[in-house]
């Protein structure tokens, strides 16, 4: 295998991200069906027909909300992001402010010093 060939870091994360939203995913269909047979086994009037058409829409429904939940979560969650990454910037440049002008006086204040006891 050539270098080229070989994937950079951030491939393979995006690849392992992407494989573990598959599995969870994969993990939330399993559940919504199992929630779907739990809350249709009482029912014991049903045709097998209607129940597999209860379990199918009453699954969907569940995972459409699921998918809503998630969506707007990730959505939150990159706002979040952002917002704290501007801080982060307003305030690291607050900090490197802060210490160049501390940095001046100090320098400034030892110039002085120096000009103030060694007479010319």
């Amino acid at each position: 295998m050539t270098d080229s060939q070989v994937p950079d870091a951030r491939a393979i994360r995006a690849g392992i991200a992407t494989m573990e939203g598959y599995l969870l995913w994969q993990a939330e269909i399993d559940r919504a069906r199992s929630d779907s047979e739990a809350l249709l086994e009482p029912v014991d009037w049903l045709t097998t027909a209607q129940r597999e058409e209860l379990t199918d829409l009453l699954t969907r429904q569940q995972l459409d909300h699921a998918r809503s939940t998630v969506t707007r979560l990730a959505t939150r969650s990159l706002q979040m992001r952002r917002d704290y990454e501007d801080r982060y910037h307003h305030l690291k440049r607050r900090v490197l402010g802060s210490a160049l002008a501390l940095s001046t006086a100090v320098v400034s204040a030892v110039v002085l010093a120096d000009r103030l006891l060694i007479p010319a």
